[in-house]
């Protein structure tokens, strides 16, 4: 995405420096990039959408399980991320605090969404009509990705931050709001849920 599509698509209008004019994102990393796009820089903010935007976007499709609400989602977060950048700390490990701001994007959209006078499903979509044989799929991996759905939120989002994004516990902890040992927990009640779901289905296959 080029500098100029950067502010068209966002509908926001990237600070500039007078100079460097033009800042070399060859060989930075997620943090000098943030760096830079603080600094003004939206070649900087072009390189910095291109390496993160597929983690936030398989985050926030994870969240939502509805592609169009993920792409939204991912458009909101990102101008959220240009307003809030001047709360940035520089040097400060970047992905955990995207990854904050979408899962915000998220709560807020679902919060909007449960306030409508429609019966809504618990992840703030319209649910869908339930197929009698959905549990019979002799497909593992669909099997999985049903197991890690009906997961309570808080397990299946600390799985998904850990085993998905690839955040450390801290780093998790850190987007969830809560200390380390709680991530560990809520992953290992996770995985113990999985496991009997698993197992269930193996059984019945």
């Amino acid at each position: 995405m080029t500098a100029s599509s950067a502010d068209a698509w966002l509908g926001i209008a990237i600070p500039r420096v007078e100079a460097p004019s033009v800042v070399s994102t060859a060989g930075m990393t997620a943090e000098g990039l943030m760096d830079a796009y603080v600094d003004g820089s939206a070649e900087a903010f072009d390189e910095l959408y291109r390496r993160v935007s597929p983690t936030l976007f398989g985050y926030l499709l994870r969240l939502t399980r509805h592609r169009e609400r993920a792409e939204d989602l991912l458009q909101v977060t990102f101008a959220k991320v240009h307003r809030a950048r001047g709360s940035y700390l520089q040097g400060a490990p970047v992905l955990p605090w995207l990854l904050a701001i979408a899962r915000r994007s998220f709560l807020d959209e679902r919060r909007h969404a449960s306030s409508r006078s429609e019966d809504l499903s618990s992840d703030g979509t319209l649910p869908e009509p339930r197929q009698q044989d959905a549990a019979l799929s002799v497909d593992l991996s669909d099997a999985l990705e049903r197991a890690l759905d009906g997961l309570p939120d808080a397990y299946r989002e600390a799985i998904q931050l850990t085993k998905v994004a690839g955040l450390s516990l801290v780093e998790a902890a850190e987007v969830l709001n809560t200390t380390e040992t709680a991530v560990k927990l809520r992953i290992h009640r996770g995985y113990t849920q999985l496991r009997k779901e698993l197992d269930s289905f193996t059984r019945r296959a």
